[in-house]
């Protein structure tokens, strides 16, 4: 459904990265086909594909997040009736101002040239012109306090996902608007200004912070979908767009190095990542493979996890998403499905994930979430009250697919190399899944995620600090096919995942220690105590010391002569 293309752009392979893989990044996508100018919609979907988004919407499940889209677009058959004032003051010290579901936003016009594309009827292209007339004379998104506007500067920050959005409404209204109109929008997008740094030439390579800022991930994405939205159309200058779009490549992968890490990390933490990466970064990734044939989705694990990492460390507790802990700034963007930060993790999910993963993804939202949002009448994602949110549901959830279970097809463990985070994870299945996870250092962000001392574990809603260390993370080896592995800490200490069953109990869990613990198993081994936690189902087994080895159950414990510990059974 998501054929990948090329709009002839000229190939830029960057090295700015810490992965050891050395492929190129970005990869060409194969067998694609060059976009022409003047040619939409590309972005996310091509001509080709319409006949099966316009079935698509012919099904119950298409039939109901469409029906979802049109309740935030304020009843999609005119423009909203709320709206934010147009003389209203804005900013962030501003006082707020609560709008009803269905208000203006950044995304109407985007909601509109979806509905026109499904139906063909000329009076969405309407409403979307319109939508954008409201921009262009100053009417600001539904934000409480207006941040989100196309005039008049609220840093770059914002204005990226405002460029980004309005640019996708561009591609998909195009065909429907009026000639010289499209040609207005086309250049109010290319010439985009707010003032200061905040322009599309600028937006486009980073034009304030630092990749290892949320604000990046937010201007170079928004960019990115400008651009490839416009390139080759009448009204259009390509000599400028064509070098903003080799600095928006090397920026893109930025992003995902300096800013995320191989592991999807951020280096501000879990709230500015989810704004950093899902509000418009991942659907620029998704827009440069569609078309910009350029795939920077699979030749690095980056923006795997930067999509995946946020399941990988989840799961529901008493109906709801539990995540724990939320590490660095903003932690209640996290999760929080009815915002714009923290909204659309599946549907944003499904648009970039390779495509064995997205069966087990398909799983966990059945599992999760998909009762209760049918109930809520938010169906497949669609909770956000934005409606891009809800053009991506419809565009990329797999409907027509069969869920699988993620115990067959999601890794059971995450690395990320360039933070020192790491994770693991025995199953997805319920509340009682153990969830472990670490971080080694201290991130580099303005806002910062601090260093741990501690092995943090989730499990059954109760989360627990585990096995104390100090100097940081020295080395992770070991590493198992089931998941588990073994990390050596800076003060001399090991500590061991183990998931395969071996023991008796699914997760066995045993670290060193110098001194005795004061509960729990243990068993002293030469110099040293191993100190043993039993979690998930099975029977708990007896600990004992045999031929200078620990046992439990079939599992064998022992100590190097340097004082590591290994397993083996």
């Amino acid at each position: 459904m998501k054929p990948f293309l090329l709009l002839l752009i000229p190939m830029l392979t960057v090295s700015l990265f810490s992965s050891e893989d050395s492929s190129p990044w970005p990869a060409p996508v194969a067998d694609h086909e060059a976009v022409a100018p003047g040619e939409h919609p590309r972005l996310f979907f091509r001509q080709a594909d319409l006949p099966a988004l316009r079935a698509r919407a012919e099904t119950p499940e298409g039939q109901a997040i469409i029906e979802r889209l049109r309740e935030l677009l304020g009843g999609g058959e005119a423009m909203p009736e709320a709206y934010r004032p147009i003389d209203a003051p804005f900013g962030d010290r501003t006082p707020p101002i609560d709008l009803p579901e269905g208000a203006y936003t950044m995304s109407h016009a985007a909601g509109f040239g979806l509905l026109y594309q499904l139906t063909g009827e000329q009076k969405y292209a309407d409403l979307g012109a319109e939508s954008f007339r409201w921009a262009f004379e100053g009417i600001r998104d539904r934000d409480r306090t207006g941040r989100y506007g196309w005039k008049e500067r609220t840093g770059n920050l914002r204005a990226g996902p405002v460029l980004g959005w309005y640019a996708v409404a561009y591609d998909l209204l195009y065909d429907g608007l009026d000639e010289d109109f499209r040609i207005e929008v086309a250049q109010a997008i290319q010439n985009f200004d707010q003032g200061g740094s905040t322009t599309l030439s600028n937006l486009a390579g980073g034009a304030s912070h630092h990749p290892f800022s949320n604000h990046w991930g937010m201007q170079v994405g928004g960019a990115a979908l400008a651009l490839l939205a416009i390139k080759g159309d009448p009204g259009v200058d390509d000599e400028k767009i064509a070098p903003l779009l080799e600095e928006s490549q090397e920026a893109m992968i930025r992003v995902m190095t300096e800013g995320f890490g191989d592991g999807g990390f951020f280096a501000e933490g879990d709230g500015p990542g989810t704004m950093a990466s899902h509000i418009v970064f991942l659907p620029a990734l998704q827009a440069w493979r569609t078309a910009g044939g350029q795939d920077f989705l699979t030749p690095r694990p980056h923006a795997q996890w930067m999509a995946k990492r946020w399941m990988f460390l989840a799961h529901m507790q008493d109906g709801e998403i539990d995540f724990r802990p939320k590490r660095g700034g903003y932690p209640h963007n996290v999760w929080a499905r009815d915002t714009l930060s923290g909204g659309g993790y599946f549907a944003y999910g499904f648009g970039v994930l390779e495509e064995s993963l997205q069966p087990g993804l398909h799983w966990m939202y059945n599992e999760w979430l998909k009762e209760a949002d049918k109930e809520r009448g938010t169906p497949f994602d669609t909770v956000s009250p934005y409606p891009h949110t809800a053009v991506l549901a419809f565009i990329n959830f797999p409907l027509e697919s069969e869920p699988e279970d993620p115990n067959e097809v999601w890794p059971r463990r995450n690395r990320d190399r360039d933070h020192d985070f790491y994770a693991w994870r025995n199953r997805f299945q319920d509340e009682n899944d153990v969830i472990i996870s670490v971080l080694g250092k201290t991130t580099p962000g303005y806002i910062k995620a601090e260093a741990e001392s501690a092995v943090s574990i989730l499990t059954g809603g109760e989360l627990i600090e585990w096995a104390p260390f100090s100097d940081g993370i020295a080395e992770e080896y070991d590493i198992r096919e089931h998941g588990g592995s073994v990390l050596q800490f800076g003060d001399g200490e090991s500590f061991a995942v183990d998931f395969s069953g071996t023991s008796g109990r699914d997760v066995l869990l045993v670290r060193t220690t110098r001194e005795a613990p004061e509960e729990g198993e243990s068993l002293r081994l030469g110099e040293q105590y191993l100190d043993f936690l039993f979690l998930g189902d099975g029977e708990t087994p007896t600990v004992d010391l045999r031929d200078d080895q620990g046992h439990a159950g079939e599992q064998v414990i022992t100590l190097t002569d340097e004082g590591r510990l290994s397993l083996r059974h």
